[in-house]
């Protein structure tokens, strides 16, 4: 009963400092639950997930045998360290990494199990955040620049591959390339010009996505209709 609780806390500390923390002297929100940036309201659903995963995990709901759920509670609780490491770029860079390995290694396990669709596919969405925040913190922490459209658009195009490439590989859920999509569309919208480098990459991501997630519900809809 003891790691039961265990894990219901770390989710809880991790989702407190996300909603508590500072994001940056430029932003003025303070959480990015509520952020000037549209495409962060992506956290809504995280924090969400989280907080129903907790009841889950007290009401004795999931196994606390599989070990994704030592995963996805310990990519929570990285999570709200991220925040509170911020200054701190090789520190937050390890991080993120160990962020990424846990949340989409949960989704991989979580999946074998009987879990609620929604909360999967929520904590895929998790996965995918982190996977594109940490290529930008991945490359502060080692100075590579992104300042010309054309070293950000290169850049972009290499974590997008690694992102689809966990998608195929790791966590094939709608939640993983669904939130690819957002995240490539608020690019296109919010953060880049039209024609430069960043602008044709977060295009095609947004296309490639789209077209991932057409073929799996196609996929979905052939197994329902043979079962």
């Amino acid at each position: 009963m003891l790691s039961r609780y265990l894990y219901a806390s770390l989710i809880v500390l991790g989702i407190s400092s996300g909603l508590l923390g500072d994001y940056s002297a430029s932003t003025p929100s303070k959480s990015k639950l509520l952020p000037p940036d549209y495409a962060f309201t992506i956290w809504s659903v995280i924090y969400i997930a989280g907080l129903f995963l907790v009841y889950k995990i007290i009401r004795n709901q999931i196994s606390l045998e599989n070990p994704g759920l030592t995963l996805i509670s310990t990519g929570y609780f990285l999570s709200g360290l991220w925040i509170r490491l911020d200054s701190q770029p090789y520190a937050v860079a390890f991080i993120a990494v160990s962020t990424v390995v846990a949340n989409v290694s949960a989704v991989n396990f979580l999946r074998k199990i009987q879990i609620s669709r929604v909360l999967l596919n929520s904590i895929a969405a998790f996965a995918a955040w982190v996977t594109v925040a940490t290529s930008l913190v991945v490359a502060d922490a080692l100075h590579i620049s992104t300042a010309s459209d054309l070293s950000a658009g290169i850049y972009l195009a290499a974590a997008l591959t690694i992102a689809f490439a966990l998608y195929l590989f790791f966590a094939p859920e709608f939640g993983y390339v669904g939130t690819i999509a957002w995240a490539t569309f608020s690019l296109l919208f919010t953060r880049s010009v039209s024609g430069t480098p960043i602008f044709v990459v977060s295009a095609i991501g947004f296309l490639i996505s789209v077209g991932l997630i057409l073929s799996k519900a196609k996929a979905v809809e052939v197994l329902k209709s043979g079962s």
